[in-house]
């Protein structure tokens, strides 16, 4: 069943680069000036450290390219990408994120739909987790999939405005995404982006001591008018926060001081994107995951193109596996192909 409820970066100097594969690309560097607005952290740089082997899932005829990223405060990290091109002109190009650390392609169907299309195909997998920063935090951490889409913009997608740039992501996918456009401008390169389950770390002081939040229900969509949003184990977001006690009955104030200055949605960061659209998808089949919630954090304070578009559905789907409903899917792949156009021109 589905409801569904209304709701500068500056450039740097780069390659010409039209539809070649990434292995074929000197290794060169994202420059790392400070952007105009000095609230906003800095990006990194990307090297390509050359040809690899796909992954599982990748979409039919891609070629895999193994990349090394570098941001400040947080060590390298590399990844692979896939890249994949329509036989006619393309559309555009639609990045795809997997959930948790990201470290799989996400497909779930949809990367050689999109291709027959006719877009050009991303998808991204880390080595280990992007979270991951040796405890310096989601923030910096983030800053490492935002480097690799605006990287991915100039290469990929050649810099063209005349054609869509997004991206689609699930759970720490759609975190990377959201992260991207509320703390590194990322808002100035894509057109439409889609979040499904999530994000789950939309408010980590919230989802770590359930008790912070006194505002009213969480009413995500007709289907889920009391959205849950706390965790039921903070293990990784210590790890990834150098914190010890998310989910503890009492949290150190110097914890919750920490979660409440890396979270997604904080003062300072922005959430007016005038050009890019949003779409966000959610399984509501009980037991309800906390990641609904947590989005619903996020959808509240977004200014996206249009109304948020907020999707729920129950029955088939489970947990975070939203688009294991095949209606789910459907109303996505319409949406991309309506969404995933030019509005920077």
């Amino acid at each position: 069943m589905n409801i569904t409820s209304g709701f500068r970066w500056h450039l740097f100097t780069a390659i010409a680069l039209l539809l070649i594969p990434l292995a074929t690309i000197p290794a060169f560097a994202d420059d790392t000036a400070a952007p105009a607005d000095q609230n906003t952290p800095q990006l990194g740089r990307v090297k390509i450290l050359g040809p690899a082997t796909c992954p599982a899932g990748m979409t039919q005829g891609a070629t895999c390219t193994s990349i090394d990223v570098s941001c400040p405060k947080v060590p390298d990290l590399t990844a692979i990408v896939s890249e994949a091109f329509p036989t006619v002109t393309a559309k555009g190009t639609i990045v795809l994120m997997n959930g948790g650390g990201g470290t799989a392609f996400f497909n779930s169907g949809f990367p050689n739909t999109y291709l027959a299309d006719g877009f050009r195909v991303v998808q991204l997998a880390w080595t280990t987790d992007w979270e991951d920063a040796g405890g310096v935090g989601l923030k910096s951490a983030s800053c490492r999939n935002a480097t690799v889409f605006r990287f991915l913009f100039y290469t990929v997608q050649a810099g063209d405005r005349k054609s869509g740039f997004c991206a689609q992501g699930t759970s720490g996918g759609g975190a990377a995404i959201a992260y991207s456009l509320a703390q590194y401008q990322l808002s100035d390169f894509f057109d439409y982006v889609v979040i499904g389950a999530g994000p789950g770390v939309a408010r980590l002081d919230y989802a770590c001591d359930k008790a912070l939040y006194t505002g009213p229900p969480l009413n995500l969509c007709p289907l889920l008018t009391n959205a849950p949003y706390a965790f039921t184990s903070g293990v990784k977001v210590d790890t990834w926060e150098n914190t010890t006690t998310c989910t503890d009955k009492h949290p150190l104030q110097s914890d919750i001081d920490k979660w409440s200055a890396d979270t997604l949605v904080m003062p300072g960061a922005n959430f007016t994107y005038p050009k890019t659209a949003m779409s966000w998808f959610f399984c509501v089949t009980p037991p309800v995951n906390n990641s609904t919630g947590q989005g619903e954090f996020l959808i509240a304070q977004v200014h996206p193109k249009n109304i948020p578009d907020v999707n729920c559905y129950s029955g088939i789907c489970k947990g975070e596996s939203v688009w294991h409903d095949q209606a789910a899917f459907n109303t996505t792949h319409t949406e991309m192909l309506s969404q995933c156009v030019p509005n920077h021109q």
